[in-house]
């Protein structure tokens, strides 16, 4: 064996264990040898690293909400009709799986907990029959640490411990499952406790409810409602409706928001059915939590390595070396309370589980993160069971919920022997991760969706088809289980056929696994302190900044949303989307005919629309007061059927009125009315009843510059993904080859996106500034009208949402050219390392 040099100072031994990743020395200079211009530069270095984390940690948390409301749009109404089998509830198997598929379906235990106990505490669910469902959430919201593991495929050692990281969540649920599922099935264990509980809390059904603060939706919500907004009470309006002509209405609505009092989204106006828009929005959210994730590694990795890496670890892996124990039970309450805060275990162990993988927290300290957050996420149950009707019943289940997983803890957690069991399978999912890239895939298929399914749909069968074939199902699981642990830890015991090695099987399962080839992983791994030190560290910039490109394309440019003319509530008219190729409203639905024009209205009818408002403006201040402003939309809205808004707004300025905003409540009304072009009045139909989305001909006069734009903009798309791919595929080959010219030609195709973006942008604009006509609904609501003069004054701003996230894609693209261009300038002066280290890009 060739003899390992002397321990080098920048690189630390690691024992042959791959889980133990250890970081003892740096030849980074410590804060005492620094001067002080370098103190300054590390510190203001080290403050944009931690901005930037922050704000890939934010966007990774928007990634997981626009993932749980891809689901929730894929499920469709639908997903509520699961809930309205009564007797499938009676089966706890099937109760159990249940409550898997439909958190997996919807991406939150907190959504489907919620509805769960919503149901209960309306009385169409039994608690006892809510129980397993909780169970089966408690499995189905592993699954967004899971996903996040795959995103550390491509380092063999960090996969392993990163897959092992998010799995012991899963086998931690699992296990608890597996043991006070049949106890609370023939006992009500849980179910006693809880309502023992809650009366001794003195809950009762007739309490005042309360209401709950979501802290994630309030700093995500500014950014995540403006990409799409989802009709979340849709899936427990179908589930609690009994009247089926009710429900067959409910069923054929869209889950996506296109209300007239809402705020405009990307995806308000679309001419995308649920399941288009549900599948473009899932494949964003993937490629977005993928970028986010290894950004965010990546920045990780630069922040905690050298001299911070050593104490960091320290840090993550708490430990009191007098009292031993002590430290994992602080880590459950810091999980816990980090949950609480976030209401959601999917964000805390998502979050986590990077760090699992670049080797910062072990996987001995991540199990009680995972028990913690398991605790803290039963909080949000509590909150909705307190802001519910019967709140006791509600209660009940929530206490429930919390018991689950407090009993879980103190079976799994408290005894090392017990601790050791969900340990060691994540262990051994980590090693089968390591051993087949595809593994998590598949484990990920099996977990939470064939098995549930399976068991779910013989559940269907009846009583008897379905005692027999779960009985058949769960025997050949729990077989499989026990020859993989014999064949793991007592292999003499089995007969030899049942020993041999074949050459397809994973080394991981293997009774006698041969010595590994790879070098690297032979005998010792290494983990250096100054970790990826010279890597090209902005490439991960530049290929992320692509996948933005591609993103921000693929969302913006088929939307409905380059312009809009969104109305205020009181205005009632519905609002119009306008894409590159069609212009969509719910108006449309609806025939409409060209309205004559309003004649002037005489003294007694503009009398009558301010009867209220002069009654009111007797008293004392009211103007100024809060909420006066709604009597002034109310007279507006009297008035509009027979005269015309500026005679409105000259008879609002004429009466008296108390107060010092008088004045400023005309304008304020009239202003959100009135639109600064002209009217021409026709004769006839404007639009006969049918789709909501008709071609920008028939509605536009500018349609042609539109459709420029978009096609522009389609072409922008093609050449970004082509870019993204080259660039890729020197990411991935470099160094293995010489892969400088698909680096050249990744860089001629971003140019090209660039040149494209600007393209499309400028024939935009100059749309908007055109003379044009398109066909809207009067603001009196009694027919259409001809609205002329410049676009922007029509649709009365400068562009909507997709042409404003056209804009982020030509910024992203200009991060990716100036990323590529200064690697390609740094190889062109730079001589090449004769002998590059494998995976890594030559310098």
């Amino acid at each position: 064996m060739e003899q390992q040099p002397e321990a080098p100072v920048a690189e630390a031994k690691v024992s042959q264990d791959p889980w133990d990743v250890e970081v003892n020395e740096s030849d980074e200079k410590t804060w005492a040898e620094r001067s002080t211009a370098e103190k300054i530069l590390f510190v203001a270095i080290q403050f944009g690293k931690v901005v930037c984390i922050l704000a890939f940690l934010y966007l990774f948390i928007i990634s997981l909400d626009l993932m749980g409301s891809a689901f929730k749009i894929l499920g469709g109404p639908s997903a509520g009709s699961a809930f309205r089998n009564q007797e499938i509830f009676d089966n706890p198997i099937a109760g159990l799986v249940l409550g898997v598929l439909a958190t997996v379906l919807v991406q939150s235990s907190s959504t489907s907990t919620s509805i769960i106990i919503t149901m209960t505490a309306a009385g169409l669910m039994e608690v006892k029959n809510a129980i397993p469902m909780i169970m089966g959430a408690n499995i189905g919201t592993s699954i967004t640490n899971t996903i996040v593991s795959i995103g550390h495929m491509g380092d063999k050692n960090e996969y392993r411990r990163a897959f092992a990281g998010a799995t012991v969540h899963d086998c931690f649920n699992l296990l608890t499952v597996a043991v006070l599922l049949p106890i609370e099935a023939a006992t009500g264990m849980l179910q006693h406790l809880a309502h023992g509980l809650v009366d001794a809390f003195g809950i009762t059904d007739d309490q005042e409810k309360g209401s709950t603060v979501d802290f994630l939706k309030v700093i995500t919500k500014p950014v995540t409602s403006r990409l799409v907004q989802v009709d979340k009470k849709l899936v427990t309006q179908v589930a609690e409706e009994s009247d089926d002509t009710k429900l067959q209405a409910l069923l054929k609505k869209s889950m996506i928001v296109n209300s007239q009092d809402k705020a405009n989204h990307l995806f308000m106006d679309t001419n995308m059915s649920d399941g288009v828009a549900g599948t473009i929005l899932l494949i964003v959210s993937l490629l977005l939590l993928t970028a986010c994730l290894v950004l965010l590694v990546k920045t990780l990795q630069t922040v905690f390595r050298g001299q911070a890496a050593i104490w960091m670890k320290s840090l993550l892996n708490l430990e009191f070396k007098r009292v031993p124990c002590i430290a994992d039970y602080i880590l459950i309450a810091f999980g816990a309370g980090i949950t609480i805060l976030m209401q959601s275990s999917s964000i805390t162990t998502s979050t986590l589980t990077p760090l699992v993988g670049i080797g910062l927290i072990k996987l001995e300290k991540m199990f009680p993160f995972t028990v913690g957050a398991n605790i803290g996420t039963t909080v949000t149950g509590i909150l909705s069971a307190l802001a519910g009707s019967n709140i006791a019943t509600g209660m009940t289940v929530a206490m429930s919920h919390l018991l689950f997983n407090l009993v879980g803890t103190i079976l799994w957690f408290p005894i090392p022997m017990m601790r050791r069991v969900p340990l060691s399978m994540a262990r051994f999912n980590g090693n089968m991760a390591a051993d087949s890239k595809w593994y998590p895939l598949a484990y990920t298929i099996f977990v939470f969706f064939l098995v549930p399914g399976s068991l779910f749909l013989v559940s269907l069968g009846g009583p008897a088809v379905a005692g027999v074939f779960i009985s058949l199902i769960l025997l050949t699981i729990l077989s499989l289980i026990l020859l993989v642990a014999l064949r793991l830890l007592r292999p003499s015991v089995l007969p030899g056929c049942l020993k041999r090695d074949p050459a397809w099987l994973p080394r991981t399962l293997m009774v006698s696994p041969p010595e590994e080839l790879d070098s690297s992983a032979d005998a010792v791994v290494t983990s250096s302190a100054d970790l990826n030190k010279d890597a090209w560290w902005q490439g991960s910039a530049a290929w992320a900044a692509g996948w933005f490109v591609v993103m921000l394309l693929v969302v913006a440019v088929p939307s409905s949303q380059w312009a809009s003319l969104h109305y205020t509530k009181f205005d009632s008219r519905e609002h119009v989307g306008i894409g590159a190729w069609a212009t969509c409203s719910k108006a449309f639905t609806k025939e409409a005919n060209y309205m004559v024009p309003i004649q002037l209205c005489n003294s007694s009818q503009i009398a009558d629309c301010f009867t209220n408002l002069t009654s009111k403006c007797a008293k004392e201040e009211f103007s100024s007061a809060d909420g006066a402003n709604v009597m002034y939309e109310k007279s507006w809205s009297a008035c509009k059927a027979n005269c015309t808004t500026e005679e409105w707004f000259a008879e609002c300025n004429r009466i008296p009125c108390s107060g010092s905003s008088h004045a400023q409540q005309c304008y304020n009304v009239s202003a959100a009315v009135l639109q600064p072009f002209h009217v021409t009045y026709r004769h006839g139909r404007a639009w006969a009843a049918g789709s909501m989305c008709r071609p920008n001909k028939d509605i536009l006069s500018n349609a042609s510059a539109l459709a420029h734009a978009g096609n522009l903009g389609i072409t922008a798309l093609v050449a970004g993904i082509v870019a993204q791919a080259l660039l890729l595929l020197y990411v991935f080959l470099d160094g293995k080859r010489d892969m400088n010219l698909f680096l050249q030609a990744s860089l001629a195709g971003f140019v090209c996106c660039w040149i494209f973006l600007v393209a499309t942008l400028w024939v935009f604009a100059d749309a908007l500034e055109q003379e044009s006509t398109a066909i809207i609904i009067h603001d009196s609501k009694k027919g259409a009208i001809v609205a002329g003069g410049k676009f922007k004054d029509i649709v009365a701003n400068e562009g909507g949402i997709g042409a404003g996230f056209v804009i982020g894609a030509w910024v992203c693209a200009s991060i990716s050219i100036a990323v590529i261009s200064h690697r390609l300038y740094v190889t062109s002066v730079k001589a090449p390392d004769p002998t590059p280290q494998a995976g890594e890009p030559a310098v």
